[in-house]
C-alpha cells in the first residue's frame, strides 16, 4: 500500500468540507420547517438564529482542529460553500416539502386528538357537576 499523498489529503478534507456545508443547511433547515409550524417573534427568531451560526461556528472550528490543525485553507471554504448551493439546489426544497407535509400531517391528528380529548373531559364535568347538585 502507498503512502497517501498531501494531494489526497486535500481532496478529501475538500469532500468532508463539501459534506459539511450540506449537513449545515440542512439542520438550518429543519429550524426553518420548526418556524412555519411554531410561529414566534423576531427576539425567539434571532436568538435562534444566533445559537445556531454560534454552534455552527464551533463545529465547524473543531472540525478545521480536528484535520488541519486550526488551518483554514481556501478550498475548505469554497468546499462548504458549495455543499450548502448543492443542497439547496438539489434537495432543500424537497426536504422542505416533504417534512413540512409530515408535520402538518401530524399536527392536524394532534388537533383531532386534543379535540376529542377536550369533549371528552368537557362531558365528564358536566356530569361530575349534575351529580353533585
Amino acid at each position: 500500500m502507498q503512502p497517501v499523498s498531501g494531494l489526497e489529503i486535500e481532496l478529501a478534507l475538500f469532500l468532508r468540507s463539501l459534506l459539511l456545508g450540506a449537513g449545515l443547511l440542512a439542520v438550518y433547515d429543519g429550524i426553518r420547517i420548526f418556524r412555519r409550524f411554531f410561529s414566534h417573534g423576531m427576539l425567539w427568531i434571532s436568538l435562534e438564529d444566533a445559537v445556531y451560526w454560534t454552534a455552527a461556528a464551533i463545529f465547524f472550528f473543531l472540525q478545521l482542529c480536528e484535520v488541519n490543525n486550526g488551518i483554514i485553507r481556501g478550498y475548505i471554504l469554497l468546499g462548504m460553500a458549495l455543499g450548502a448551493w448543492i443542497y439547496y439546489c438539489l434537495l432543500s426544497r424537497f426536504v422542505m416539502r416533504r417534512l413540512s407535509k409530515v408535520i402538518m400531517r401530524a399536527k392536524k391528528r394532534l388537533k383531532k386528538v386534543r379535540k376529542a380529548a377536550t369533549i371528552k373531559i368537557s362531558k365528564w364535568k358536566k356530569s361530575g357537576r349534575t351529580e353533585e347538585n
